[in-house]
């Protein structure tokens, strides 16, 4: 499975790397793959997966997912 991070959802991978590749034994909730990261789910606003935009409480990932989580835009 390949995980962009946009925004600053970077800061929390390893090495800071906004994508990295995550080989996952079976499917398993998105939710808890970003927990093992290390990126808090609150942060996420915004999850596409495999070019579709979906929920992120009710998604499950596997190997050959493509997902890009960001972050809410703020600011004025």
């Amino acid at each position: 499975m390949i995980l962009y991070a946009g925004g600053y959802l970077a800061f929390y991978t390893p090495d800071q790397n906004p994508e990295m590749a995550c080989v996952l034994a079976d499917q398993v909730p998105l939710r808890d793959l970003l927990s093992e990261i290390g990126i808090p789910a609150a942060e996420v606003q915004l999850v596409i997966l495999n070019g579709a935009i979906v929920d992120l409480e009710q998604t499950y990932v596997q190997n050959q997912d493509v997902v890009k989580i960001f972050p809410g835009v703020d600011g004025g």
